[in-house]
């Protein structure tokens, strides 16, 4: 059996998308005792090493996931990843109208035959964010809980990114 050069790169390749979306959490994550929080959920995705070697099974499919079911999948996240940001303020002591600053940036593992993130890296953009791993372990579990589409193909990692924070104001025009 022949398999074409540009299939081993192909496959080897990280599909990229990129979402700029609204709110983001994670369903009580905390229980508060004599004023100190104490996390009631461990975070039981994995995360992965994004530069690691990808084994890839030639006798497999060659789908990839569609993007834009992708998306709306992601959409699923929304709910649990506000929740995360709003476990986030009482902790911190930050008043509910005030914008957590920065994005999230999110790289997700799937799995073709499950629809289901295997594991997943999440990023914040404010620096100080970033040492929060209670928020970002929080929206971890959140992306986590989502039913991607199935495919027929190796896993891929795809690649999110929405506003951490986009407050909850209306505009008037």
């Amino acid at each position: 059996m022949h398999t074409p050069k540009s299939f081993g790169a192909l496959a080897l390749t990280v599909p990229a998308l990129a979402l700029v979306l609204a709110a983001v959490g994670c369903k009580d994550p905390e229980i508060k005792q004599a004023g100190r929080s104490t996390r009631t959920v461990k975070a039981s995705i994995s995360t992965f090493d994004p530069n690691a070697d990808v084994a890839i099974d030639f006798e497999g499919g060659t789908q990839r996931p569609d993007d834009y079911a992708v998306q709306m999948s992601f959409n699923q996240a929304f709910a649990p990843m506000d929740a995360c940001v709003v476990a986030a303020k009482e902790r911190k002591g930050i008043a509910a109208d005030q914008a957590l600053p920065g994005d999230v940036d999110l790289a997700v593992k799937l799995e073709p035959k499950t629809g289901k993130a295997a594991a997943v890296n999440a990023t914040l953009s404010a620096g100080k964010l970033d040492k929060d791993t209670v928020l970002k372990d929080c929206i971890r579990e959140a992306v986590a809980t989502v039913q991607f589409p199935k495919y027929d193909g190796p896993p891929v990692v795809v690649e999110l990114s929405t506003q951490l924070d986009a407050g909850s104001a209306w505009e008037e025009e």
